[in-house]
């Protein structure tokens, strides 16, 4: 997916630390992940968040039927651990605000000596 298209509503979006550039790798990985279940991208990816010991429900925005049809389907998707490890070092977690926002208006020579060992 191209960000950088003047019709893409992310392209002058900046203000939130996503990554333009490979943030739409993960939906690749999907793919090939669903392929591999024979399952839709939606229930790959609603079965890699079921996985998840930390998710304690999803919430699912269907908004027809067949979408909802769809999205209950994941609860038949078994991932196997190298699709969750393959997803999950896809994902790493971002740094959270407002630890982002400060480290962009840091000094970065003065930050680089500060943290270098």
């Amino acid at each position: 997916m191209d960000t950088s298209e003047p019709g893409n509503r992310y392209a002058g979006f900046d203000i939130l630390p996503f990554d333009k550039e490979h943030g739409f790798a993960v939906v690749d990985q999907l793919g090939a992940i669903a392929d591999r279940h024979d399952s839709s991208v939606a229930q790959a990816a609603l079965a890699w968040l079921l996985a998840r010991p930390s998710v304690t429900s999803v919430l699912i925005g269907a908004s027809k039927l067949t979408q909802l049809d769809d999205n209950l389907g994941a609860t038949e998707v078994h991932l196997t651990p190298d699709d969750i490890a393959e997803l999950d070092a896809a994902t790493p977690l971002p740094a959270v605000y407002p630890n982002w926002y400060i480290d962009s208006l840091a000094d970065q020579p003065v930050s680089r000596a500060l943290t270098a060992q």
